[in-house]
């Protein structure tokens, strides 16, 4: 190999690096992947995202999905949020449409998931700060009501929770996504779905995508660009985070 072959392959390898990284940044937004009213998504296992499958009959307690395992076949997701309905911590069945008129964030999680207990201080954070911009943060939890409600107790989560136990697969089913928690469901005022971010949501993330929907309810702007301006933005951050991981490693 001559030594120009070797200078551009030293040139090529860290910039393809980020590339890579950025796209296992675990984002799915609307404007980078369809064109249509009706958005057709194709749903990667994404980094800092953990894994499940359909529980064991009668347990009421998600496994890890193993290797081979056929998935559930790919759906739409929807425009608007469905009227999901589960009980809350206190037993009160909820339906998401009890917060209508509001921008959420419906964060599907499980106790078990790593990811999901890191970005829980986060969560609760968000519900405080961005009461102000009336946003409702909203957990959807699927695992047993007795893990669910034990993790609260400790973790100390004070937004709502509905608890779906084993039907809450079906939820994330019907948001047209797979069993990968955590994600996140980001909606406006009018109960359209903005974008959905899948794995881990850290602070940067939330800011940039919140202020968009925050620019939509407020008219500075349309859904469309702001789904935009959210690909963008987070493929921005994405590579900003590799490059900072990258010069921490060298």
């Amino acid at each position: 190999m001559g030594s120009r072959t070797r200078t551009l392959l030293a040139r090529a390898l860290p910039a393809a690096a980020i590339v890579i990284a950025a796209g296992l940044g675990g984002f799915f937004a609307y404007g980078h992947l369809v064109e249509s009213r009706l958005p057709v998504a194709t749903v990667s296992q994404a980094a800092g995202a953990a894994p499940v499958a359909a529980s064991t009959a009668g347990s009421g307690k998600a496994r890890p999905a193993r290797s081979g395992e056929e998935p559930h076949p790919r759906r739409a997701i929807p425009d608007k949020l469905p009227d999901i309905a589960f009980a809350d911590r206190h037993g009160v069945m909820r339906r998401l449409s009890g917060w209508k008129g509001r921008p959420l964030l419906v964060n599907f999680w499980a106790p078990w998931c790593s990811p999901c207990r890191e970005e829980t201080p986060l969560l609760e954070h968000l519900s405080r700060e961005r009461s102000r911009d009336r946003l409702q943060v909203i957990g959807v939890a699927v695992d047993s009501r007795a893990e669910v409600l034990d993790y609260a107790r400790r973790a100390g989560i004070k937004y709502p929770l509905l608890i779906g136990e084993r039907p809450g697969l079906e939820s994330v089913r019907a948001l047209g996504m797979e069993a990968v928690f955590p994600f996140s469901v980001f909606v406006d005022a009018r109960g359209r779905i903005v974008t959905v971010k899948i794995g881990e949501l850290r602070a940067d993330q939330a800011t940039l995508i919140l202020d968009l929907v925050d620019d939509i309810d407020r008219g500075r702007i349309d859904l469309a660009t702001a789904r935009r301006e959210i690909s963008r933005g987070m493929a921005r951050l994405a590579v900003a985070r590799a490059r900072e991981t990258h010069g921490a490693r060298s």
